[in-house]
């Protein structure tokens, strides 16, 4: 373990491919690491047969600490959320007895306005954000597939505390296996992957493709350089600044190298699962409505993507 840095115990909430992933590491890196859980399944599951990680890297834990919400309420050092964004504030709402004044909360949610939603019960000093660079898929409850680390994941605070905080923790986790930094902009972090889910990951998942069509078919390579420059006319309305053409060309490489891969948005669409387009497109059409700047495409994939949701009943 790293030394002058106290992280005796870690918590968790939510125990999928992100959750399990980050739990796993650090368990491995004999961290005391305990999950918290709403879905008691996945509990059982957990309990009787370990957590496996396969892929980049083969572990396999036995005797998981692995709890529901409300099970503990002292107050703990840090608590990383790793749920849907869309399950964000119900996770917080439920460990809300383990949230005191030093406590610190992370957030692993891709989107925007995440920020925002733990601020409503958690001071911003207390929050760090992050953006993480690797695909992992839950094969099954306790079984985790990790493809790739593409580059270093990031966190980051908007004060003083937070951004130290943040510090440290990115070396925990480097020295446990996942590659991470701190970000001294952390909003344009999270703007910069949003942008690249909100025109690529919906296209995909709209198309039931491989994500390598969009860059083989000239239409919607179009489609998604017009998408990511809409978008980005809203990033710069909320003082982000991001440069369109190395946006533009590093999204469609990722589509080239990434050719026969499937997005998290369109397995979700496929499986019957609720996607997070409210907090990606969605989240577009609301930052527009507050400027007055017109987002046809977003509300266009929008509407799309929420018909495809609509399928499921």
């Amino acid at each position: 373990m790293l030394k002058n840095i106290d992280f005796n115990n870690i918590f968790i909430v939510g125990t999928g491919a992100i959750g399990g992933t980050f739990g796993g590491f650090l368990s491995n890196a004999e961290y005391k690491v305990t999950f918290v859980e709403k879905n008691e399944d996945i509990i059982k599951e957990i309990k009787e047969n370990g957590l496996s990680i396969s892929g980049v890297k083969e572990i396999h834990l036995n005797n998981v600490t692995i709890v529901p919400p409300g099970s503990i309420t002292k107050k703990q050092d840090l608590i990383l959320f790793a749920v849907k964004a869309y399950s964000l504030e119900k996770a917080v709402k439920s460990v809300m007895p383990m949230i005191g004044e030093s406590t610190n909360v992370v957030s692993l949610q891709n989107g925007l306005g995440i920020f925002e939603i733990i601020n409503k019960y958690v001071s911003k000093e207390q929050i760090i954000e992050g953006v993480v660079r690797f695909p992992a898929t839950m094969v099954k409850p306790g079984q985790i597939e990790l493809l790739a680390f593409y580059g270093q994941s990031r966190l980051g605070g908007r004060y003083s505390r937070s951004q130290e905080y943040a510090k440290s923790l990115a070396l925990l986790l480097t020295s446990a296996g996942i590659p991470t930094i701190a970000s001294a902009n952390i909003s344009r972090d999270i703007w910069w992957k949003a942008i690249g889910i909100i025109a690529a990951n919906s296209i995909n998942a709209i198309t039931r493709t491989k994500l390598g069509m969009i860059f083989e078919i000239p239409e919607l390579k179009e489609s998604l350089v017009a998408v990511v420059k809409e978008s980005l006319n809203m990033a710069r309305a909320e003082g982000i600044e991001l440069d369109e053409e190395e946006r533009i060309e590093s999204l469609l490489k990722a589509c080239e190298d990434g050719y026969d891969h499937r997005t998290s948005m369109q397995l979700d669409i496929i499986n019957g699962r609720k996607t997070e387009v409210d907090f990606l497109n969605g989240k577009i059409i609301e930052l527009g409505k507050k400027h007055n700047i017109q987002t046809p495409l977003n509300l266009l994939i929008y509407g799309l993507i929420k018909a495809l949701e609509s399928n499921h009943n």
